[in-house]
């Protein structure tokens, strides 16, 4: 088959949650299919995208990042739209017109869009159309909008949850196949588009890359790896050292926090506490999982699956954990991982945790079979070819049937599918 996956976020060398998936399904989708990437793409990215054209075929849509003070006002302009801040943000007319060039040059079969955010585009009708939801992304802003501390940020996540929400659920029964990340989350889709095939494609790891740790941990030492430049990310890590980390402390005063991942440096700074430190982005994240006796997953808001769970899952890593951190991985408490949900008992979990090697052990032998038996990329990749398997075969049943459309009859009309809302397809600037 030919396949078009669309990003917003460029995947190579993949740098976060969101493109390491789309990186790793990309190489699997590469070995039983013609492959091209379009994807937006910064202007410093450009020695990343030569390289990454190495592998596959690539088109970007180059990009610059708007400025704090201009995303701000691009989201009170969208107050009074009934789409979301998040369709309109990611939308262009250039990645349109990049999308509708590279249909009228090559015969796609499945155009793969990575997260509702993409949905704004219009696709041609004859293209099968799979939308792959990293999260649900409503849930993600109803999520936020109850913890945040902000009246007016609270304010703003509630009406783009309300708004996400009416726009992503059409765009399920629109689509000709949906991804999720877990199973916690098909039956919401199947709700609202019961017709349209759904998949099951978990975030996985790879396993060599994350092998299991061997070499001697650092007594009373926790890691916390995340990406700060997403917003749960943040979130989890000022309540990991505001509620949980003086709590450790109190009881174990030697006890050392590194928080890794890239952040802003104010971020690095409103983080720092005693025995705390927060390195940035570095190279290689294995080197600081390895010498960690524990790690945190210390989510509160957001949605999907988490890497770095399935990541410490693989590399044998003890691990305490909120529900919401490990939501749709197929861990259970004390067997795979500590599941804590408040300061309190997430803090004695990590103490726990400190004092007994024989449970820490325990339990990263059995994440490490977890993710051996469910949480491999080769398995992703097959469940996903699957999906693909499905709606080719529901095309040509459909092409079969009598009346169908055939090569040179009425293509419909012109523009395409709009996978738009009806009432907002009056274009991505407009209300």
């Amino acid at each position: 088959m030919r396949v078009l996956v669309v990003s917003a976020q460029f995947p190579f060398p993949p740098r976060s949650g969101f493109t390491m998936r789309v990186y790793q399904l990309l190489r699997q989708l590469a070995q039983r299919h013609e492959v091209t990437l379009l994807s937006y793409a910064r202007p410093t990215e450009q020695q990343r995208v030569d390289m990454f054209r190495e592998e596959l075929s690539v088109e970007v849509v180059w990009r610059q990042p708007p400025t704090r003070k201009a995303r701000q006002v691009a989201m009170l302009q969208s107050l009074a739209s009934r789409r979301p801040f998040c369709v309109r943000e990611t939308y262009s007319s250039d990645l349109q017109r990049a999308l509708e060039r590279l249909c009228a040059t090559q015969s796609f079969d499945v155009v793969q869009l990575e997260a509702s955010v993409l949905s704004g585009l219009t696709i041609p009708d004859a293209v099968d159309v799979v939308l792959d939801e990293h999260n649900i992304e409503y849930e993600i802003f109803k999520r936020t909008s109850e913890e945040e501390r902000s009246l007016a940020r609270r304010f703003f996540h509630r009406l783009e949850y309300q708004r996400c929400r009416r726009f992503e659920q059409s765009q399920w029964t629109r689509v000709d196949g949906c991804v999720v990340t877990s199973p916690r989350e098909e039956p919401i889709v199947r709700a609202y588009a019961p017709s349209t095939p759904t998949e099951v494609v978990p975030n996985g790891v790879d396993l060599e890359y994350f092998s299991r740790a061997t070499n001697a941990v650092e007594p009373y030492t926790l890691v916390f790896n995340g990406t700060l430049d997403y917003r749960p990310n943040l979130v989890a890590a000022q309540y990991l050292v505001d509620e949980i980390w003086p709590k450790v402390l109190s009881r174990c005063p030697e006890a050392k926090l590194t928080i890794v991942g890239r952040a802003q440096q104010s971020d690095i700074h409103v983080l720092q506490r005693p025995g705390v430190l927060a390195t940035g982005e570095v190279p290689d994240v294995r080197p600081y999982l390895q010498r960690a006796a524990v790690a945190a997953v210390p989510i509160t808001i957001g949605g999907g699956t988490r890497l770095k769970v399935a990541e410490g899952l693989a590399m044998g890593k003890a691990m305490v954990s909120t529900s919401l951190g490990c939501e749709g991985i197929d861990v259970r408490h004390r067997t795979h991982l500590l599941i804590a949900d408040d300061p309190d008992s997430f803090a004695a979990g990590v103490l726990e945790l400190f004092d007994d090697p024989r449970l820490r052990e325990t339990l990263g032998a059995a994440g490490r079979t977890l993710a051996e038996q469910e949480y491999s990329w080769d398995l992703a990749g097959a469940r996903l070819e699957s999906l693909y398997q499905r709606i080719a075969s529901d095309s040509r049943s459909r092409l079969a049937r009598p009346g169908a459309a055939t090569a040179g009859s009425d293509p419909g009309p012109p523009g395409g599918q709009d996978l738009r809302p009806a009432a907002t397809a009056t274009g991505p600037g407009l209300t």
